[in-house]
């Protein structure tokens, strides 16, 4: 056991220290110019290493697989960089430092895994690491042609000894480097409302994402979103060309890299583009100076897209249009359309809606009402249908937005109790008559996000929370002497409650692992139960899940940790060739049958 849990800390220490050095090479390669690394730029210089090794990953995935040894020589040489910079990586020996790395540790004890972990994440990761890219890879499962760059970056951390048993620790990594982001920016500015807006930002991260069993791909957005909105703060508090051209680059990289980790991020342009016209003379500035970054990015943003092109045939699946009917191994409109809509009307109540407008009791009643006369698709309810009263009516997701509420209205009375000589509501109407435009940017993503994709997991809990936060700041941070045990009292509850909730984990694993025979912490699944058996598809060797049709309805249908293709006996049997060419792999699809399996088994 204890063997284990130091194998998972001494994991996350390598891989931290690793993603340190490529950032260090990032910045000094397209940034020292004009950004000289700073302590006080630690979180961000270690959040620049995953966007690079990202990059790396992709680029050499079109060539090889990413096998342990690759993987070792790549994780090798960023560990040589960032020894090499000595100096800067003795900073994360400082006690501050240390007090993050204690306040993380519990999350990194028996960790859980992501719900959709076997489902598609680690089938993807295997595949990565076991062949070069795959022209047609979504064919034998849709959901691993997403195309989030995560889990290619994810992929270069297989390694020996440690396998992909550790891999979720990678997000919680990330996690980390946000935090001491949060904890340099706190210490090193003077300026009272980037303070209090830090201070915030961190007791709501420990509120809202005290199980790193729901990190995945989903919290790098609204970390990031909430690092933006920080550096805008700034930009526009000391006015300073210099740092406004700084901040500049930091946006373009950062928001370039949550687009690419989740394409949905794109609910945050109107933030970035209100932000680039309102300094566009900065941003010409960053353009001209800063040539050999925007060049990168356009080259990562190429591959990132052939990459998607590639895998299914679409630029960006399942954004329909962005898909060809012509490519012989891609998935196809038909399928992408079917797939948009779905996941589409699931973020906007489709399920609930159905359920608790008794179309249907639960998921799997789903497959009968399709059958029958009255049947509403997810096209339908989109198109037909008021979603947007069905959403707010039942989506769990207006309880979480609520939640937001709650912290800062209970904030604020446990700030008002202790300041009750301040006038609070005169402060904030001169405060908003000078911050009104600020307002207007942090509310400009609310619109595009309701549009497109009205989940607080997927970039809602940032965009809430910085307005929240920024509105409530105005009522009292320009004020003198101002009480700070509210301050205190509102950090203690928020670490209390990260940490609590992590023990509470901790135990619950314990105490159920250890009533098996066999303890085995940070152990995948046992498959036993479910049948797999190695086929010869044309011209390759494929692992199929064996399944009936009873077992397949509102599903998911896992791969776990198998190695080598693998895929369902329906997904098989709408393929209509196998091949390799020039040593890489080949998927054609019968792009009928295969839209037909997702139009009639649509949840899995």
């Amino acid at each position: 056991m204890f063997q284990e849990i130091l194998t998972a800390i001494f994991y996350f220490l390598l891989i931290s220290i690793s993603c340190f050095g490529y950032g260090i090479a990032f910045n000094k390669i397209f940034l020292n110019k004009d950004n000289l690394i700073e302590s006080e730029e630690l979180g961000i210089i270690g959040i620049y290493g995953f966007l690079f090794l990202s990059f790396i990953s992709i680029f050499f995935h079109f060539f090889i697989n990413l096998g342990q040894f690759f993987n070792s020589i790549i994780v090798t040489l960023g560990l040589i960089i960032s020894v090499y910079r000595i100096s800067l990586l003795s900073n994360f020996f400082k006690k501050d430092i240390i007090l993050i790395l204690i306040f993380i540790l519990p999350t990194l004890v028996f960790f859980e895994y992501h719900a959709d972990y076997f489902w598609y994440h680690l089938p993807y990761i295997n595949l990565v690491n076991e062949f070069k890219i795959i022209f047609g890879l979504a064919n034998i499962n849709d959901n691993l042609g997403y195309g989030h760059i995560w889990y290619d970056l994810v992929a270069l951390f297989n390694l020996p000894y440690f396998g992909t048993r550790y891999l979720s620790i990678i997000s919680i990594i990330f996690f980390t480097y946000f935090i001491i982001f949060l904890k340099n920016k706190f210490s090193f500015t003077k300026n009272k409302l980037i303070k209090f807006f830090t201070f915030f930002s961190f007791c709501f991260v420990c509120l809202a994402y005290s199980n790193s069993k729901d990190f995945g791909s989903e919290i790098q957005g609204n970390l990031i979103y909430i690092i933006i909105s920080l550096l805008i703060l700034e930009n526009y508090i000391f006015k300073d060309l210099k740092i406004q051209k700084k901040i500049i680059l930091h946006i373009i990289i950062l928001y370039f890299f949550a687009v690419i980790i989740r394409t949905n991020s794109i609910i945050f342009i109107p933030l970035i583009i209100i932000f680039l016209i309102s300094n566009y003379r900065a941003f010409i500035y960053t353009l001209v100076k800063n040539y050999s970054l925007y060049i990168f990015l356009l080259i990562f943003s190429s591959l990132f897209l052939l990459k998607n092109f590639i895998i299914t045939g679409c630029l960006s699946y399942p954004i329909y249009f962005t898909c060809f009917d012509t490519i012989e191994w891609g998935l196809g409109i038909d399928q992408a359309k079917l797939r948009f809509y779905h996941l589409s009307a699931q973020s906007k109540g489709y399920l609930l809606f159905l359920i608790n407008e008794s179309y249907i009791s639960n998921i799997f009643d789903y497959y009968n009402f399709r059958k029958s006369e009255e049947y509403i698709s997810p096209e339908i309810y989109l198109n037909d249908y008021n979603w947007l009263n069905y959403w707010w009516k039942y989506e769990y997701d207006i309880n979480r937005f609520l939640n937001i509420f709650y912290f800062f209205i209970f904030s604020f009375l446990i700030i008002f109790l202790f300041n009750l000589k301040y006038n609070f509501i005169i402060n904030l109407i001169n405060n908003i008559k000078v911050n009104y435009f600020i307002i207007f940017m942090f509310s400009s993503s609310l619109l595009s996000w309701l549009i497109l994709l009205p989940q607080t997991r997927y970039g809602g809990y940032a965009i809430f929370f910085v307005i929240i936060c920024y509105c409530t700041l105005l009522i009292f941070y320009n004020l003198k002497n101002i009480n700070l045990i509210p301050f205190l009292i509102i950090l203690i509850i928020s670490i209390s409650y990260f940490e609590t909730k992590n023990l509470q984990r901790i135990l619950n694993n314990y105490y159920s692992l250890n009533q098996a025979e066999e303890i085995n912490f940070y152990s995948y699944p046992d498959i036993k139960d479910y049948q797999f058996e190695v086929v010869n598809k044309f011209d390759l060797k494929i692992i199929k899940r064996v399944i009936n049709e009873k077992e397949l309805l509102g599903k998911p249908l896992y791969c776990f940790n198998i190695k080598g293709l693998c895929g369902s006996s329906f997904r098989l049997d709408c393929l209509e060739k196998l091949y390799i060419k020039n040593n890489y792999i080949y998927i054609l699809p019968d792009k009928n049958k295969c839209a037909l399996i997702i139009d009639k088994y649509l949840w899995y």
